[in-house]
């Protein structure tokens, strides 16, 4: 049975993986993540492709320093780069497992951006999958929550992540089988001492799983249960999709006008799905809203006035339903100065997760349009734009005199290119399972859905 396991691998590679481009790898150096590495090599050396490893000193213990090294040295002997990243700073006291997960998806995330690498493998097992079921449902998630991890899914970090795909080719297979695989063909794997320390919720998890085994509750149900509900899921996201093609309409300078009737109609599930990936879209925020923020958009639909919650402003009144991004936060309030919207890496600076600028001259800088119109030569570019919408759309300035407002005008050139990311941001959030689909970001949704 262990010896079928590589050709499995290889055969789920060649559906998923893109026909061209260099392919990451994430390894740690355990057992799974090195069956991948091998199969993995095994399968691109056989198809000509180019696969980089990525490997990660958390600095949690003495031994990691060493341990990437052991990695990187397997590598080298496969024949592949491997580049190391590390985890820098203070670490938290509280909170750790969270923090570490956090750090190690952006150190990934922005690597893989550095290397044009537009998908990475992880080592994800099903054993993996069962317990992350069992902990989303003792801690009363959502159903969709329990549909555990996808094997095809986007980052979740954003907007460092926006261009990437994990793939977890590993998912339908038993971490005893890939050890009795790496056991026949004579190799050895790291075993993390933190594995054993039931401190963390994963562990102790991990142990009442083995004692339910030993008792005779085959544990696969659990990864059979997230694949059903990854289904339903599926077949749900889908008709949102469809509903939102009918009912949504995204601009190009970050503004979305909303047929209040047809979206209002749809059962809430859907309605709820379209709030998250909108307000997402168009806020920019990295982190998902709560279910109290999208509470209060779905309350508003049927309301005439404004709310504000979950970084974006809803505005319901007689001449439609627009939603935008809530000037608040970008503009600053009374009792909270105004945050820094750049956030850059290496040389992906992206404006407050809305806009991803290039090309801009350093006698440009980027901000909120605000109140001061200075150097607009015609006021007519904002007649179609709510007034509660203008203050907070990206104007490039020189000299404090606007050049360009992107999404609105034709002049966005003389202050670099500025590239709107709503409707990636929606279709990812909105289809997961799907590539990011590229198309001109004035027109409707349609060309995602024909």
């Amino acid at each position: 049975m262990s010896a079928a396991l590589e050709p499995r691998v290889h055969a789920w590679l060649d559906r998923q993986v893109e026909p061209a481009g260099t392919l990451g790898l994430a390894c740690s150096g355990g057992s799974d993540s090195t069956a991948l590495l091998l199969m993995a090599a095994s399968w691109a050396k056989a198809r000509g492709r180019r696969l980089h490893i990525l490997t990660l000193d958390h600095g949690l213990r003495r031994e990691s320093a060493s341990e990437v090294l052991r990695v990187a040295a397997r590598a080298k002997a496969l024949g592949l780069p491997c580049e190391i990243l590390s985890w820098s700073g203070d670490k938290p006291e509280r909170g750790l497992q969270a923090a570490a997960r956090q750090a190690r998806h952006t150190l990934l995330a922005r690597a893989c951006r550095s290397q044009g690498i537009r998908q990475l493998l992880l080592g994800h097992t099903q054993d993996d999958q069962a317990e992350t079921v069992w902990m989303r449902l003792e801690a009363g998630g959502h159903w969709r929550g329990c549909s555990g991890m996808a094997p095809v899914a986007p980052s979740p970090l954003w907007p460092a992540g926006r261009d990437l795909q994990l793939l977890r080719p590993l998912l339908a297979l038993r971490r005893t089988k890939l050890r009795d695989w790496l056991t026949r063909r004579g190799e050895g794997w790291l075993d993390d001492p933190s594995n054993q320390d039931e401190a963390y919720a994963r562990i102790r998890i991990r142990r009442h799983l083995e004692r339910l085994e030993g008792a005779g509750f085959p544990t696969c149900r659990l990864a059979a249960l997230a694949d059903d509900l990854r289904q339903v899921q599926a077949q749900e996201d889908w008709a949102a999709a469809v509903l939102a093609r009918s009912c949504i309409r995204i601009e190009a300078w970050g503004g979305a006008r909303i047929d209040a009737h047809r979206l209002s109609m749809a059962p809430p599930a859907l309605r709820y799905r379209i709030w998250e990936a909108l307000s997402l879209a168009l806020s920019g925020q990295s982190g998902l809203p709560d279910r109290r923020a999208l509470d209060r958009l779905d309350a508003a639909l049927l309301a005439t006035g404004r709310v504000t919650a979950a970084g974006v402003l809803l505005d319901v009144s007689a001449r439609g339903v627009w939603m935008v991004r809530d000037p608040g936060p970008v503009l600053g309030r009374v009792d909270r100065p105004a945050p820094e919207l750049m956030s850059q890496h290496g040389d992906d600076p992206v404006w407050d997760g809305r806009f991803a600028l290039s090309s801009v001259p350093a006698s440009v800088s980027p901000g909120v349009l605000g109140r001061d119109y200075s150097g607009l030569p015609e006021r007519d570019v904002l007649s179609a734009i709510p007034g509660f919408a203008r203050p907070g759309l990206l104007a490039l300035r020189r000299a404090g005199r606007v050049v360009a407002l992107p999404g609105l005008d034709d002049r966005t050139a003389e202050g670099g290119i500025a590239e709107p990311l709503f409707l990636h941001r929606f279709c990812t959030r909105l289809l997961p399972g799907q590539r990011p689909v590229w198309f001109d970001t004035s027109e409707s949704l349609q060309p995602l859905l024909q």
